[in-house]
């Protein structure tokens, strides 16, 4: 089963991180894949002239806690107001954080979830457990396919 969500927030001088974390899924459901997809990054009207408004992105690159630290957008009054990064973070937590600039910045994009009730690894275990390749019995007289061809000569 496949979920799609709208994820939103507000950088500003007053409110500079925000933050991205896997939401909860009930213990009998099992996460092939998570990620969020940031869409657009925008540069609110009441933003000051000449400014520069820096937006970086912290997220794990490994399972021992590594983390990186990038800007994602840089955007300013009169030269850049709005991005369409399509930068995707894949299952993990990600802060965001205004490292320049007083905004206010507006990131949207959307998060997307594929779960099950099964592991994938299980239900190809249990259908490969069903047909084992040496029980297959070909029928050595039957006639070969002809995609609905005739063999009949004219």
């Amino acid at each position: 089963m496949e979920s799609e969500s709208f994820y939103g927030f507000t950088l500003s001088e007053k409110e500079p991180i925000a933050q991205f974390d896997v939401p909860d899924i009930p213990e009998e459901y099992v996460v092939h894949s998570h990620k969020l997809i940031i869409k657009q990054i925008s540069l609110g009207p009441e933003a000051k002239s000449g400014e520069f408004n820096v937006v970086q992105a912290e997220t794990n690159i490994n399972d021992d806690g590594e983390t990186v630290k990038i800007p994602i957008a840089v955007l300013k009054v009169g030269e850049t107001r709005s991005l369409r990064p399509n930068v995707e973070f894949p299952n993990g937590s990600v802060t965001f954080k205004l490292v320049q600039g007083t905004g206010p910045v507006y990131v949207c994009g959307k998060t997307e979830m594929n779960f099950g009730e099964f592991n994938d690894g299980e239900i190809y275990e249990e259908y490969s457990d069903e047909e084992d390749d040496s029980e297959l019995e070909f029928d050595e007289d039957a006639a070969p396919q002809t995609n609905g061809k005739s063999n009949k000569k004219k």
